[in-house]
């Protein structure tokens, strides 16, 4: 069946990523689409898709402000993302991250620092410290 199958089946369409130029072109009239769309960037497919008579609502306009906290999706991202930053750290630095004594010696747990206190760098301090490391976080 494939993508086009779905875009032309549903009634509503959730993504992350905004729609590529073939999505759009997919896009029926009265057809729902949620995704991250950065419309100040993206004014061209703002365009295409509203010539398309379809409606869309760009997560990434929502408001950080307690009546919509339930749709806040950025924040959401932005939690994964630093989870998924310490890991992919601690893969490349090629040791674990908390302390180990052995009968061979002891080896110090990683020293970590998180440059920023936002969604992001508190999701990477907690996820640090989890993995065992010594952590600081620095934000202006």
């Amino acid at each position: 069946d494939g993508p086009q199958a779905v875009w032309s089946g549903s009634d509503v369409i959730l993504k992350v990523r905004s729609p590529s130029t073939d999505e759009v072109d997919s896009i029926q009239e009265k057809q729902t689409v949620i995704s991250f769309l950065q419309p100040a960037q993206n004014q061209d497919l703002v365009r295409k898709i509203a010539d398309r008579k379809a409606t869309i609502f760009a997560m990434d306009m929502i408001p950080r402000i307690s009546r919509a906290q339930v749709f806040d999706a950025l924040s959401s991202m932005a939690n994964i993302a630093g989870y998924k930053a310490v890991l992919e750290a601690s893969n490349v630095f090629g040791r674990f991250l908390t302390g180990q004594v052995t009968a061979a010696g002891k080896i110090p747990p990683c020293k970590v620092l998180v440059i920023g206190a936002g969604v992001a760098g508190l999701s990477a301090i907690a996820t640090a410290r989890r993995m065992g490391a010594i952590v600081r976080g620095f934000d202006t």
